[in-house]
């Protein structure tokens, strides 16, 4: 097939009015010059230099040449001798003229170029930002999915043990049969309660809407209340304290205990039933340290930095315990609500220990009215 030639592109109008306004600015620059009295062509020749390099910073390249000729041109016409013709009679204006013309060409290119990296910069800002946007909407699709997929799992499971004990308990069973039915339901029930505490809680570190309340109390205080509040998932579970009782911190006890709470359920997931759990509280001059650690198989080295990332469940954990991958997630984000920490380091001669800090004053118990 023969190709035809391409047809010439007429020029646009916005050139045309570039172009017009371009002119007309040396045009009225010349005439408001010619107004002051006794002007010299270096003067001249510096303001129509301004001139060049302000067309350059605001138009296109074309448009800075543009004004670079027309510049030279009048400046040769209207301020080198003799005035009102193209001639130069000294040949060292021959020199200035040309001197100017190629300072304003490689302004106007300066200029251009300039205002080009400029572009380009505004450009790569503005691609990197969707680049992240997208990112961000692809890991909050991510997290979406496995959320979903994660209760899903982890609902079927209790539902289906509450049914059946329902059920059951629907039939004549002796007194032990019962109380076993009903208790499996509760346990399950509870279960519930934590899963749907643990949404609550990651909703709630996701918009920042975790009201502080600060408070005196003892490290065992914090133990405690972490230890009632996962009382279903310590059951069997030999758990060794010692925490501080003569000494008060100033924390939010509640955000503390809670997070406590998802390293002792974690403990208790990992470690075996006929080895203990120990627990240490202690007061530190800027607030409190808690420890915990289990008699479990240990963590896998490659793994460490990974624990706290929100659904990650290391390679054994699919295979050993069950779990959504959200706790110790929701503990790292309670304690950096109240400016705390939180670390895993595996223990010779144990399993692992996860350890979390908060930082607070500090008084003797006897100071507390």
């Amino acid at each position: 097939m023969r190709e035809e030639p391409p047809v010439p592109t007429p020029p646009r109008r916005a050139d045309g009015v570039l172009i017009a306004v371009a002119l007309g600015s040396v045009a009225a620059t010349v005439a408001l010059l010619q107004l002051i009295p006794g002007i010299n062509p270096t003067t001249a020749g510096f303001v129509l230099l301004i001139l060049v390099l302000l067309s350059a910073t605001l138009g296109p390249l074309w448009i800075a040449v543009t004004v670079a000729v027309a510049s030279t041109l009048s400046f040769n016409y209207f301020f080198f001798p003799p005035v009102g013709t193209f001639t130069i009679a000294e040949p060292h204006n021959w020199v200035s003229l040309a001197a100017f013309l190629v300072a304003a060409i490689v302004g106007s290119n300066l200029s251009a170029a300039n205002k080009e990296r400029a572009r380009i910069a505004v450009e790569r800002a503005h691609f990197l930002e969707e680049r992240e946007a997208a990112e961000l909407q692809r890991q909050r699709g991510e997290l979406a999915s496995t959320l979903l997929a994660s209760l899903s799992h982890d609902l079927k499971t209790p539902l289906t043990v509450i049914q059946m004990a329902v059920e059951n308990l629907r039939g004549d069973l002796p007194a032990d049969a019962r109380r076993a039915q009903a208790d499996a339901a509760a346990a399950e029930l509870n279960r519930l309660t934590r899963l749907f505490a643990d949404i609550l809680d990651i909703a709630r570190i996701d918009a920042a809407a975790i009201p502080i309340q600060r408070e005196w109390v003892t490290p065992a205080d914090v133990v405690d209340a972490a230890l009632a509040h996962v009382r279903h998932a310590v059951d069997g579970h030999r758990i060794r304290v010692d925490a501080d009782s003569d000494r008060l911190v100033h924390i939010d006890a509640r955000l503390a205990s809670v997070a406590l709470s998802h390293l002792l359920e974690n403990a208790a997931r990992y470690s075996p039933a006929d080895q203990e759990i120990v627990v240490d509280a202690h007061v530190q001059p800027d607030g409190i340290t808690v420890s915990v650690t289990d008699h479990g198989a240990g963590l896998d080295a490659a793994e460490i930095d990974k624990l706290f990332e929100r659904f990650y469940r290391g390679r054994g954990a699919h295979q050993s315990a069950q779990g959504t991958g959200m706790g110790l997630a929701i503990a790292r984000g309670l304690l950096n609500a109240i400016a705390g920490r939180i670390w895993a380091e595996n223990v010779a001669g144990a399993g692992a220990r996860f350890s979390m800090t908060v930082p607070g004053a500090t008084r003797p118990a006897e100071a507390e009215a």
